[in-house]
């Protein structure tokens, strides 16, 4: 029978009851094909098991997920549970098909609720989207399909493009791919980036699609590539004279190796643009863009980032601060592969591939989701003190405590009022940093 849902004020528990809706999930497995009539394995408690089921091992294992399946599932069958063999032959496309279903609904829900709002220097803005991907190793069985792109022998890789929302705090969209497509051909601007600033590295570097995201009303930085060629059209601000150094039309890499090896530049750049209607012999179109310099002392280099954020907006130290605020893309990678066993399953068969990373997206986006409201449900003041990090590792802990209580949900007869409350206390106690002076970057553009 599916859990009832109890009435109260325990935000956790009503978390629960909102989010991993027993009737959603029924309804998104029957209408991806995966659930074609119920009998020993159960839909709705095989998602809760790959939600929360996080591994207790360095290499977690598919009878590990087998062990805890057996262990969530207390009905009592006429002839047995579902055996292993059988367990594992579910694990097919249509599993795929249904956890991609609730991925995409948990991110579209994300983007519908989130209380969220952009905070400081980017207030105008409607969100600032980070992109970035991350190779996933495969078993050498699969080799023949997923090849690696950097390999002596044989290996098996497949790469996760995302795109993290400053808002939502979470996943905003995604694709798999093989480890072999470049970053750039996965890059796809829309007219819904309008209003929206997009942050990249330089493996998405193209003036082509700085281009568009301009002409669409949105805004982008990236750091400029080393072998770029752009021309100085004219200089913002300096903190140094540039009237002997300077003249229109000469490259950025001239003036930067004459100018003082110290202090910023703000200048306005031309770019070429590649015009795929036009012939090879003829010019491409170009395109003037803003161009920050900074000196790096320490590394003695030149950083240049390339942006179409309004001078009289945004300073040349903001437009620093927010390719600083890249890394927390970073941080969602180290998340998923060091707290919830992404990439750490040894993946021998196609679908089984797309299902543990869907599983591992769809447990970071419900974590997140959670996170958020851990967030809301505290003193405004010392918000700044739960960092995703910690959290994830918060997370990853009690993980097997949520099936616990669940299980006691669904299949027990007495109250797990108290339990969930034990539960969210415990989850906003740990999850509070202890250090007295610690600066969260990743709430520094946002507030909730």
């Amino acid at each position: 029978m599916p859990p009832s849902l109890i009435d109260g004020t325990n935000h956790l528990q009503q978390w629960q009851a909102d989010l991993l809706n027993w009737d959603l999930i029924i309804e998104k497995a029957r209408e991806s094909g995966f659930l074609k009539r119920m009998r020993k394995l159960n839909p709705a408690y095989l998602f809760h098991v790959l939600v929360f089921g996080i591994s207790c091992h360095i290499k977690p294992t598919f009878e590990e997920i087998y062990r805890i399946y057996i262990d969530f599932d207390d009905t009592e069958y006429t002839d047995g549970k579902i055996r292993i063999q059988s367990f594992a032959n579910r694990f097919n496309v249509d599993l795929g098909n249904f956890l991609l279903l609730m991925l995409n609904y948990y991110i579209g829900l994300a983007l519908e609720d989130c209380p969220a709002r952009i905070k400081g220097p980017v207030r105008n803005l409607k969100d600032i989207l980070l992109q970035d991907s991350s190779i996933i190793r495969l078993s050498q069985k699969l080799a023949d399909l997923f090849p690696a792109a950097r390999s002596r022998g044989k290996a098996a890789g497949l790469k996760i493009h995302a795109v993290y929302s400053a808002v939502t705090h979470s996943l905003y969209s995604f694709e798999i791919t093989s480890e072999r497509v470049h970053d750039s051909k996965i890059l796809k601007i829309t007219k819904d980036i309008k209003d929206k600033l997009i942050i990249f590295d330089l493996a998405y570097y193209s003036t082509k699609a700085f281009t568009k995201i301009h002409k669409f009303g949105g805004f982008f930085v990236c750091r400029v590539k080393t072998n770029a060629t752009p021309k100085i059209v004219e200089v913002i601000s300096s903190t140094h004279s540039v009237k002997n150094k300077f003249k229109k039309g000469m490259l950025l890499n001239d003036l930067l190796e004459k100018f003082y090896k110290k202090g910023n530049l703000d200048l306005i750049c031309e770019f070429n643009v590649k015009n795929p209607t036009k012939e090879k012999k003829t010019n491409n179109d170009q395109i003037n863009f803003r161009v920050v310099c900074f000196w790096d002392e320490k590394n003695q280099i030149w950083h240049t980032y390339i942006t179409n954020l309004p001078q009289d907006e945004y300073n040349n130290e903001e437009i620093y601060q927010l390719y600083e605020f890249r890394w927390i893309i970073e941080l969602l990678f180290k998340e998923l592969k060091g707290d919830y066993d992404l990439g750490h399953l040894l993946l021998a068969k196609d679908p089984l591939a797309f299902v543990h990373i869907y599983s591992m997206l769809i447990r970071l986006v419900i974590s997140r989701n959670l996170y958020k409201l851990i967030i809301q449900s505290v003193n405004e003041q010392i918000r700044y003190m739960y960092g995703p990090l910690l959290w994830s590792k918060i997370f990853a802990e009690k993980g097997k405590e949520f099936l616990g209580i669940l299980n006691q949900e669904i299949f027990g007869t007495g109250t797990v009022r108290y339990r969930w409350k034990k539960l969210e206390t415990s989850l906003r106690d740990l999850a509070k940093s202890r250090h007295k002076n610690y600066r969260r970057l990743s709430l520094k553009f946002i507030s909730f």
